[in-house]
């Protein structure tokens, strides 16, 4: 058979219906959609936004993970040292990039479901720290 008598010929009997090809290019144009708007929404501050939710959710599960040994000084330190992050990342002071410490930390202290006072410590002095404006001269105004 030449190329010339294949395309002369007569087309195949379609395998699917019609409204199935528009179907799954509809829905390709639809995902594609989701993918640029969702990237447009996390590069103009939505992961900012994201990630402060984020930590309010998690601080929600961490306070019932406490365990009878964690003081009330220890609970009021850590929720001051993450609500100073969370304050400083909505207001353009802390990078998101910043906060993987705070997360790999509580990621560890919640893994057991308890969270002792040498855990509360250390997701406290991690969230002070990334909350800090180091790496920045005092004179120098936050970036965003």
């Amino acid at each position: 058979m030449r190329p010339a008598d294949y395309y002369s010929g007569p087309s195949p009997v379609a395998v699917l219906p019609r409204g199935v090809t528009f179907g799954c290019g509809i829905a390709a144009v639809v995902a594609l959609i989701l993918v640029f708007a969702g990237g447009a929404f996390m590069s103009s501050g939505g992961l900012v936004t994201l990630m402060d939710m984020g930590l309010g959710m998690s601080m929600g599960e961490v306070r019932g993970f406490y365990t009878p040994d964690v003081t009330a000084a220890q609970k009021k330190e850590l929720e001051a040292a993450i609500e100073s992050l969370r304050a400083n990342l909505r207001d353009g002071k802390t990078s998101v990039t910043r906060l993987d410490p705070v997360m790999q930390t509580m990621r560890k202290a919640i893994g057991d479901e308890k969270m002792q006072p040498a855990e509360v410590d250390a997701l406290a002095a991690a969230a002070r720290t990334a909350a800090s404006p180091a790496g920045r001269p005092a004179s120098q105004p936050p970036t965003r």
